[in-house]
């Protein structure tokens, strides 16, 4: 599982938990370059506009609606890292 996927699962859990709809009804994309991420869910449309440095957290921002702001759990940071390690090793 490479850091994308990590991300992608994260942000499907919370939106999914914060409206209240199954994982599989999120929908997740990345523009060309990878800068630009895209979730619909619950007929709603949020783009990501920021990182907050200090926690690596997602902020995801909508016209209509309060931004949402995705944080990986314990785990999930802990795969980011071993992802990241890995990479740098050559594996």
């Amino acid at each position: 599982m490479d850091t994308t996927d990590i991300y992608r699962q994260a942000i499907k859990r919370t939106f999914a938990d914060l409206y209240g709809v199954a994982r599989h009804e999120v929908d997740v994309s990345w523009n060309n370059d990878g800068e630009n991420i895209t979730v619909r869910c619950a007929d709603k449309i949020f783009t990501y506009e920021t990182i907050d440095d200090d926690d690596g957290a997602l902020e995801f921002v909508s016209t209509h609606e309060d931004p949402v702001t995705v944080r990986l759990t314990n785990d999930e940071r802990l795969r980011v890292e071993r992802t990241s390690l890995d990479r740098l090793n050559g594996f």
